[in-house]
């Protein structure tokens, strides 16, 4: 969990010593991945189109109340962040440049406000839920002086070209966000290959494809730890649904991931040096990529500003009339580190545990197309 400094109710200043070790995923050899088929192939799509169909639209009161409340906002944090960080390295010193963007899987659009904020020119938004995308407009509807166009196109971005579904099939993207969606395409090579080049073919020379995605390296190593291969805390449990003596599949390597009052689906590990050398294929070029532990330490210091805004921690101790989040046991990192305080006064900013496991499940990553 993090060691933590004191800044107020703020919590800017929280950092973390977890073990920064990536243990290798253990799998067959990338080389002949061309010739690779999928391993226990389903049909998935379906369900997971039908999971997100039926999650329910919850409003701010009921949020407020969630186990997962900091946790959401520390993953809107590590967006926001990519978001402007990444939109900000394509303007380079060209105040206002038009940009024009692709949100892929972008589910009920909770990345309109950032993209607000970013002032883009032009969002293209798809998804395989139905639901989703019409949720996604019904808030783009709701935005008063939207800087930005948009277009909303449900498809499976695994399996089918979006290309053909754009009103401008000329378009050029300068920015390609995919949040928290990417490892649904290993289930196969061929969705993989089709997740990227739907990612890739109008992105210009010089701009990005970032994302989200669980950490395969991570989940590995808990389950490692645990002998049926099951983990987790009071707010998320990951099971494998594969053998791993028969070792690591390449794609297809399913598990169930349950997160309190949001996911309740079976996912794909991936194999981030097998994703890496497809993306080469479609000239990406990787440029970063970090567990969100090491994310905030990253980018911190430069980007401490939005975290009390998306209030991304809570305040240790309790405020006088509120409860902490979590159980008293799951805050000895931040009790240890108040009771160095000499002034007292002070709160300290923290995660409870349970959270803080869930978010160092996940990883971001950022490629950039390259020049021919």
């Amino acid at each position: 969990m993090s060691s933590l400094s004191a800044d107020g109710e703020n919590g800017s200043k929280v950092g973390n010593d977890l073990n920064n070790s990536q243990r290798h995923l253990e799998s067959d050899e990338t080389d002949g991945i061309n010739n690779s088929g999928t391993h226990h192939k389903t049909e998935h799509a379906s369900v997971v189109a039908d999971h997100y169909n039926h999650l329910a639209e919850k409003g701010m009161r009921e949020r407020f109340k969630s186990p997962i409340f900091y946790l959401r906002n520390f993953n809107n944090w590590v967006k926001s962040v990519l978001i402007q960080e990444y939109v900000d390295r394509v303007r380079g010193n060209v105040y206002g440049k038009n940009l024009t963007v692709l949100d892929i899987c972008c589910g009920k659009g909770g990345d309109l406000s950032k993209w607000q904020k970013a002032r883009v020119n032009r969002v293209i938004f798809a998804d395989i839920a139905n639901v989703s995308i019409q949720q996604c407009k019904s808030r783009f509807d709701e935005i008063r002086n939207c800087a930005f166009t948009a277009q909303f196109i449900v498809a499976d971005c695994t399996k089918e070209s979006i290309r053909v579904k754009y009103t401008d099939p000329s378009i050029r993207f300068d920015i390609v966000s995919c949040q928290f969606g990417l490892h649904y395409s290993f289930e196969s090579l061929s969705q993989v290959r089709r997740m990227l080049k739907n990612a890739t073919e109008c992105l210009s020379p010089g701009g990005y494809f970032f994302g989200t995605i669980p950490n395969a390296y991570e989940i590995v190593s808990r389950a490692k730890k645990s002998p049926n291969g099951q983990f987790g805390n009071r707010i998320y449990n990951i099971k494998l649904l594969f053998d791993p003596k028969d070792g690591y599949p390449l794609f297809g390597a399913k598990y169930d991931f349950h997160l309190e009052g949001v996911v309740n689906c079976p996912e794909f590990l991936v194999n981030f040096d097998l994703f890496n050398k497809l993306a080469r294929e479609y000239d990406l070029e990787l440029v970063y990529k970090a567990g969100f532990g090491d994310f905030y330490n990253d980018h911190m210091e430069k980007y401490k500003q939005l975290l009390p805004k998306i209030r991304c921690f809570e305040s240790y101790p309790a405020p006088p009339g509120k409860q902490l989040i979590g159980d008293e046991s799951e805050y000895e990192h931040a009790k240890s580190f108040y009771e160095s305080l000499e002034n007292k006064s002070q709160r300290v900013g923290t995660m409870s545990k349970c959270e803080w496991e869930v978010a160092t499940v996940y990883m971001a990553f950022v490629f950039k197309k390259c020049k021919k």
